[in-house]
């Protein structure tokens, strides 16, 4: 997969008017910075995902029986 770079136009370039702050890949933006229509600002770092807990038990109580209890007498 190929990184996400932030660029900011130094020319009029794809439409987009002198400054203005694009997304785009990483090779692509290189090939344009050396022709000095870009100028790479920052990369994008993939976020994380967090690990999904387990829901815990309350504490001094034990799990329940699947099982029906007999009727006390």
């Amino acid at each position: 997969m190929a990184k996400k770079v932030s660029v900011k136009t130094k020319a009029v370039f794809n439409g987009e008017p002198v400054g203005t702050t694009l997304e785009m890949d990483e090779t692509l933006a290189s090939k344009y910075e050396a022709l000095k229509y870009l100028e790479i600002i920052e990369e994008f770092k993939p976020k994380r995902k967090p690990a999904q807990k387990k829901p815990a038990q309350a504490k001094g109580k034990r799990a329940e029986a699947t099982t029906e209890a007999k009727p006390k007498e």
